[in-house]
């Protein structure tokens, strides 16, 4: 390979890898991300559950309108309203989970701090529990530092 070739496949490739960087988009397992979520904060068996129930009612959220593993367009006042059989108080919970699953899928490279900061903020406008409110106040502003 000539000098001039070798130097355009380098650019060429070095383009390529660029355009990939740039428009990845990160695909998250619902059970993977409950899990390594419930492992980082020592969950006792039914705050485990809760973990994962949370995560399962998004992901499926996500696959039913084809954005599966899609947690960046996560939208928390629609996931909710999938969700409203279910009594109060647990809709309370499955809140409160989402912003952790949020919050430690973008503290941990998973998800854009951004994407994580936005349905962080709309959970903080859903949620009828100041101590939920508080969470997801203290959460978007960790998210927001690591955005400055």
């Amino acid at each position: 390979m000539s000098n001039n070739k070798r130097s355009l496949h380098r650019r060429h490739s070095h383009q390529h890898s660029a355009i990939e960087v740039e428009t990845f988009v990160p695909r998250i397992v619902a059970m993977t991300l409950a899990k390594e979520f419930a492992d980082a904060v020592k969950a006792e068996p039914g705050e485990r559950q809760e973990l994962v129930d949370a995560a399962l009612s998004v992901g499926q959220w996500l696959a039913d309108r084809g954005l599966s593993g899609r947690w960046d367009r996560v939208k928390p006042a629609e996931v909710l309203r999938a969700l409203d059989f279910l009594p109060a108080p647990e809709r309370e919970r499955f809140l409160f989970s989402l912003v952790g699953l949020l919050g430690h899928a973008a503290f941990n490279g998973q998800l854009q701090p951004s994407a994580a900061k936005r349905s962080i903020d709309e959970v903080a406008a859903l949620t009828q529990k100041d101590v939920i409110r508080t969470f997801a106040h203290t959460a978007s502003a960790q998210l927001q530092a690591m955005t400055a």
